[in-house]
């Protein structure tokens, strides 16, 4: 089975040097790999040619713009149309893999989408990939009720489980998946754009398993910033906002961002930011379209 490897980098050369080593080196190997880069600024084009002066199953895209994961992975899948594959393996530029992470994903041929289970670098669980993602709770904070390392650290004799999500990093697809739902929608720019293939993908009716024999690292603490006045916070809340507004099973799940929006307006004027204020309106109304990521975009 002939796997196709997409690596989307923005400005960590010295991370990204790690991940494709780590890629070269799999038991499995892999038949191509692609670099998509948001138009680094740092070293990344240099490292990039040293990588193909040495490897010819290796290719290159520089994007011309940031276009955040989401653009970035979507180019990928495009790119990834000129080669014969039966996977795709989707990753960013701070996940590592064990040497035999793509031969435990790929050994029982998965039909849908199949995750490796990630690990800070001091050894602890780092999956955060939402076991229940619940979008008919009408009284609820965050609809990931369950995670990946919930289930992990309270395990007993689990090769895989069932999972509602998966994050980009790390997941093998299969080519049937990518007919049927198509593309990663690049609008989202950053956040959700993962959970929203995932959601799409179930729809569809293919399962999605996270693998407790596949590992990798994490070179990065997965450290969300909570300022919801800045650009984070805005595609944070405008992609939440579009995921409950469409998948939400139910007219109040739907209408949950109108609620969450009323709240932190109140917060926001309390609090005298109305930074935050105008901030969370622009989310809300950017919404339904998932518009303005260039006005908001670092």
């Amino acid at each position: 089975m002939k796997v196709v490897a997409i690596v989307v980098t923005y400005n960590r050369c010295d991370l990204l040097k790690k991940v494709i080593s780590s890629l070269v080196e799999q038991t499995y190997n892999i038949d191509h790999i692609i670099i998509v880069d948001n138009d680094s600024s740092d070293s990344t084009s240099d490292l990039v040619q040293q990588i193909l002066d040495k490897y010819n199953f290796i290719s290159y895209f520089n994007t011309g713009d940031n276009l955040g994961g989401a653009g970035g992975f979507n180019k990928g899948f495009i790119l990834a149309e000129k080669f014969d594959y039966d996977y795709l393996w989707l990753m960013d530029d701070d996940f590592v893999p064990d040497k035999n992470c793509l031969d435990e994903l790929i050994k029982d041929s998965p039909e849908g989408i199949i995750q490796p289970i990630r690990f800070n670098l001091n050894d602890t669980c780092a999956e955060i990939s939402p076991v229940d993602y619940n979008l008919r709770r009408v009284f609820c904070k965050n609809p990931k009720t369950k995670t990946v390392v919930d289930v992990y650290n309270n395990r007993k004799l689990l090769d895989k489980i069932n999972i509602a999500g998966v994050p980009f990093e790390g997941p093998l697809i299969s080519k049937n998946v990518v007919k049927r739902v198509g593309y990663p929608n690049p609008d989202f720019f950053i956040f959700n754009d993962d959970l929203d293939y995932s959601i799409r993908a179930r729809k569809a009716g293919f399962p999605i398993v996270c693998s407790f024999k596949a590992r990798a690292k994490r070179l990065l603490v997965n450290n969300q910033s909570s300022d919801l006045s800045g650009w984070k916070g805005y595609f944070m809340l405008r992609n939440h906002f579009y995921i409950l507004k469409t998948y939400g099973e139910n007219i109040f799940v739907c209408n949950r961002p109108l609620l969450i929006t009323f709240f932190y307006i109140v917060l926001g004027v309390f609090k005298l930011d109305f930074k935050l204020v105008k901030t969370i309106i622009s989310a809300y109304k950017d919404s339904f379209s998932l518009s303005n990521s260039l006005k908001y975009r670092p």
